[in-house]
């Protein structure tokens, strides 16, 4: 039980600690691994900030805003390469009797109409452009700096297993409940980032949900302070309180 205790923090150790180590080394790889993510995200709070949109179906809704814009303005060029404000300003001038002049003024006028619309939608082309580059760059901060919290942490958690397997070697069996807590919390959140790494990416960037998690090894850090400082005595009332429910006849002792 001792050897086995003493592989699960040893790997668990080497995991989060490699993994920690290369979010420095190969900051790309998050970024590349997020992809997906960091895009729906960027649509969600764009669209959020700038057209009050809460939710969302399509990731790349707020991306097609640009496009759009940019369809508009490529229409209203090509209305000014066809003449059309001085179409206007002719039709205008028949129905109302303009002369030559006014005519003039007119299609200027409405050309010039033309022109501002064009610089509005560049300056929305661009706000919206920098505010997209802007929130891409946030999000992928933050999703590194949740990441490596995450990673550490973790790390940490094994690393305070491991030292107290070698300091309390009479605790094994006390040990082994917040071991197999965060051998579960490994494994869940390995198959979660295998199987949909978007899904592991939104839990780890929501709050709520990162909460939970530090809740959860709150837990196991208070059975480990239990073993170090109380000679796990709660630990050891939990495991025998566990295995009487079960009709087992093991029974622990405080160490």
């Amino acid at each position: 039980m001792s050897v086995t205790l003493k592989t699960i923090g040893i790997l668990g150790l080497m995991l989060f600690s490699t993994l920690f180590g290369l979010t420095f080394g190969l900051p790309d790889a998050v970024e590349r691994s997020a992809k997906g993510f960091v895009q729906q995200q960027i649509a969600i709070e764009v669209e959020d900030k700038y057209y009050e949109i809460k939710t969302s179906p399509f990731a790349q809704k707020a991306l097609l805003i640009a496009g759009k814009l940019g369809f508009e303005k490529d229409q209203i060029i090509t209305d000014l390469e066809n003449d059309i404000p001085k179409k206007i300003a002719s039709t205008i001038a028949a129905m109302c009797g303009y002369d030559c002049e006014k005519k003039k003024a007119l299609a200027t006028s409405i050309t010039q109409s033309y022109v501002k619309k064009i610089s509005s939608i560049e300056v929305a082309e661009y706000n919206l452009g920098e505010v997209i580059k802007g929130k891409y760059l946030e999000i992928v901060e933050n999703l590194k700096f949740d990441l490596r919290i995450f990673l550490g942490t973790n790390a940490s958690m094994f690393l305070v297993l491991l030292l107290i397997a070698f300091l309390k070697p009479k605790a094994v069996a006390q040990l082994f409940v917040p071991g197999i807590l965060l051998l579960t919390a490994t494994i869940v959140a390995s198959g979660i980032y295998i199987f949909g790494q978007d899904w592991f990416y939104t839990i780890l960037y929501n709050d709520f949900m990162g909460f939970g998690y530090l809740a959860y090894l709150s837990v196991i850090f208070a059975f480990l302070m239990d073993v170090t400082f109380n000679s796990a005595r709660i630990t050891t009332e939990l495991l025998n309180a566990f295995f009487e429910a079960i009709g087992s006849s093991l029974a622990f002792v405080p160490c």
